[in-house]
């Protein structure tokens, strides 16, 4: 099942404003000074094709790995939707080239999957939000159903507290993915870039208040120094849990990621 989509500058910039993402790659201004086109954040499409999933099968499914392989620009079309094989539901989202396969595996959503057991020993960020935020976000990725969407938002909103952790270091390994990043202090001019993302959800009821916090336990792991690490992250809010996930984290040299973006006159 798929829908022919197109992303504009304007819903990148209220995504990214509502669900607190200050990427520059996200940013127009900053992307057309480079000459490249503006990229859409992977939580964008990934809401927006889990949202069609829902309406389109009226199940419940517990378990997402997303594999990211590239990236995709605003302003053009592209092939959005997920292709069911018995189980397992396939997302793409394709222009060229599938934002999320790569050569080796697909990005899968599954239901009645065992709860991985993660270890609660991190650090609580809290999130603060408010109605608009999840107005906003309802609105952008065409959610008809407000416990799927708070869902989808708290896993959006995530990446801010990721990288709040990260700008804001606490751990030893916290501290070394900061000082790899910094670009003050690291002339690499690195940026971190999701390589997968595994997703748990553990109550399909639980729902965010209007306005209040969310709390992230994020611990973060070295896989590799300087170069790969593992983030494992339970979202809490009013003493429900959400979810809990691992990241799988790389850092990429600025330069790379600029290559995978599209020229703005290339289209």
């Amino acid at each position: 099942m798929e829908n022919k989509v197109l992303f504009t500058d304007s819903v990148v910039a209220n995504f990214c404003k509502a669900t607190v993402d200050d990427n520059p790659i996200h940013d127009p201004v900053f992307m057309y000074n480079q000459n490249k086109g503006v990229v859409v954040p992977g939580m964008l499409l990934f809401s927006t094709i889990v949202n069609l999933l829902h309406r389109k099968t009226d199940e419940y499914f517990n378990y997402y790995k997303l594999i990211f392989g590239n990236v995709i620009c605003t302003n053009e079309p592209i092939d959005l939707g997920f292709e069911t094989k018995g189980e397992h539901n396939y997302l793409y989202a394709i222009n060229g080239h599938d934002m999320f396969s790569t050569k080796n595996e697909r990005s899968v959503v599954l239901k009645n999957i065992e709860s991985k057991v993660l270890d609660l020993d991190g650090i609580v960020r809290a999130m603060p939000f408010h109605k608009t935020q999840l107005e906003t976000f309802r609105e952008l990725t065409n959610s008809l159903n407000n416990t799927l969407s708070d869902f989808l938002f708290t896993i959006a909103y995530a990446s801010a507290a990721l990288f709040k952790a990260i700008r804001e270091p606490i751990t030893e390994v916290e501290t070394e993915i900061n000082r790899l990043l910094n670009k003050t202090i690291n002339p690499d001019q690195v940026s971190p870039f999701y390589q997968t993302l595994e997703i748990f959800r553990v109550n399909q009821h639980a729902e965010l208040n209007s306005e209040g916090t969310i709390e992230y336990n994020i611990r973060f792991d070295r896989e590799k120094a300087n170069k790969t690490y593992i983030a494992q992250v339970t979202c809490m809010h009013n003493n429900q849990c959400f979810y809990q996930s691992v990241y799988r984290l790389v850092a990429i040299p600025d330069k790379l990621i600029m290559r995978m973006v599209k020229d703005r006159n290339k289209g």
